[in-house]
C-alpha cells in the first residue's frame, strides 16, 4: 500500500485572543495561521498548520500562503507521504528556510501516516515517555503590579510555574521590578521562567539584568540576547551563572551544535515552527540530549493542529520535561478539542490515531480567508 499525495487544501485563517499577547517585539490581538489539509489517492487525509513569525521564522502570513500555494504543496504533490524523511529533503531541496510553512506539510503527512496506521502519533514517534506533559501559564509583559495579579490568577487555578515575558531594552530595571512583583505576590514555591525574546539584545544589558533576577530565583533565563549571536549567549551563562535557555537562536541541528560548542545554553526552545517540521525537530532533540541540555517544546501560539503536534514530540521523547503549548488556552475561537486535554498545569494525550484531536472543519471553512487547492 502506499499513501500517495494527490491534492493539498490550503486555509489562511486568524483566530482570535482571549486578550492581547505582548511580548519584547510586538503585541498580537489574533494569530494569523495557515490550516492545511493533505489528501492521497485513496482519500485519506492529515492535518498540518504554519504559524509563521517575521521575528522568529522569518515569514509572514501572506508570504508563507504564497509559498505553500506555488512552491512547497506542488512539490510534494505524488510522493509517498511514508516517506516524510524525502518530504523533509524535496523541500528543503525547492526552498531554503521557511521552516513554518515546511512544519504544515511535515505536520500533516505526520497525522496521516500515524493514521493509517491506527496509531496515536506519540506511538509512530518513539512512545510515551512520561504519564502526562506539564505547562506553564504565560503572563505577557504589563506593568509589574498588573504581572503580579495576572500570575496570583494563574496559581490560583492550579498552575505551579508561571513564565514572565519581559526584554525592555532601554529600561531593563524595570523587568526587574516585574520579576519581583511577580515573586512577592506568588510567594518562594511557585517556579517562574523568564523568557526575554531576544529583548535584552546585548550582554551589556543582559549581564547586569540577570544578576539582579537572579535573587527572585528564576527557573532560567530564555533567549536574552540577539539570536544570531549564540557567543554572546554563551557569554551571559559565563558571567551570571544563570541557568540559560536557547529558543530563537536554534533553528535547526547547525544552530543546536553551534550552542552545545559553545557550551552556551542549558535548556532548549524547539518549537516545529523552527525547525521546519517533526523530523528535523528529532534531530535537533537527539543532538541536545547528547550534550546533556534538556529540551522544551514551545509554541508560536498555535491551534489544536500544531500544538496537538508538539505535543505528541514531546510526550515521545524523554529528553522533553516541559511543554509550553498555550495556543488553546489563548485561542478564543480554536477550531479543534484539545483543550479538553489540558488539567491545570498537566496535559494527557489522546489514544485515537494521528494527532488525536476533533477538528471542525465546517468552522475551518467559515473562517478561512479563501479557499487554495492544488492537485497533481
Amino acid at each position: 500500500m502506499t499513501l500517495t499525495i494527490e491534492r493539498i487544501d490550503i486555509f489562511p485563517i486568524r483566530l482570535r485572543l482571549h486578550e492581547p499577547f505582548v511580548v519584547s517585539y510586538a503585541t498580537q490581538y489574533d494569530i494569523p495561521t495557515v490550516l492545511l489539509r493533505v489528501t492521497t489517492t485513496d482519500g485519506q487525509t492529515g492535518w498540518g498548520e504554519a504559524t509563521p513569525d517575521p521575528n522568529v521564522t522569518g515569514e509572514t502570513y501572506h508570504s508563507t500562503i504564497a509559498i505553500l500555494e506555488h512552491d512547497l504543496a506542488p512539490a510534494v504533490i505524488g510522493l509517498d507521504a511514508r516517506d516524510r524523511e524525502g518530504i523533509a529533503r524535496t523541500m528543503d531541496a525547492r526552498v531554503d528556510a521557511v521552516p513554518a510553512a515546511k512544519a504544515a506539510i511535515d505536520i500533516a503527512v505526520h497525522d496521516l501516516v500515524s493514521k493509517a496506521a491506527g496509531l496515536p502519533l506519540w506511538a509512530l514517534l518513539g512512545g510515551h515517555s512520561k504519564p502526562h506533559l506539564t505547562i506553564s501559564r504565560v503572563v505577557s509583559i504589563k506593568a509589574p503590579e498588573q504581572m503580579a495579579t495576572d500570575a496570583q490568577q494563574h496559581v490560583r487555578t492550579g498552575f505551579e510555574t508561571v513564565k514572565l515575558k519581559v526584554g525592555d531594552a532601554d529600561n531593563w530595571r524595570l523587568d526587574v521590578a516585574r520579576v519581583a512583583a511577580v515573586r512577592a505576590a506568588i510567594g518562594p514555591e511557585i517556579g517562574i521562567k523568564i523568557d526575554v525574546n531576544q529583548g535584552w539584545k546585548t550582554p551589556g544589558i543582559a549581564i547586569p539584568a540577570i544578576r539582579q533576577i537572579l535573587a527572585s530565583n528564576p527557573d532560567y533565563i530564555e533567549q536574552p540576547v540577539d539570536q544570531h549571536d549564540i557567543a554572546a549567549l554563551a557569554e551571559v551563562r559565563r558571567a551570571t551563572g544563570a541557568p540559560i535557555m536557547a529558543d530563537e537562536c536554534v533553528h535547526g541541528v547547525r544552530e543546536m551544535a553551534r550552542v552545545v560548542e559553545l557550551r552556551a545554553a542549558d535548556l532548549v526552545n524547539i518549537k516545529l515552527m523552527k525547525t521546519g517540521g517533526l523530523v528535523n525537530a528529532m534531530r535537533v532533540n537527539a543532538i541536545a540530549e547528547a550534550a546533556g541540555i534538556v529540551g522544551q517544546v514551545g509554541t508560536m501560539v498555535e491551534s489544536s493542529i500544531a500544538s496537538a503536534a508538539g505535543l505528541h514530540f514531546a510526550m515521545a521523547h524523554a529528553n522533553i520535561r516541559t511543554v509550553e503549548m498555550g495556543g488553546p488556552l489563548m485561542i478564543a475561537d480554536d477550531i479543534g478539542n484539545l483543550k479538553q486535554y489540558y488539567d491545570r498545569n498537566n496535559i494527557t494525550l489522546p489514544d485515537a490515531p494521528g494527532l488525536g484531536v476533533e477538528l471542525d472543519e465546517e468552522a475551518i471553512q467559515a473562517k478561512a480567508e479563501r479557499l487554495i487547492t492544488v492537485k497533481g
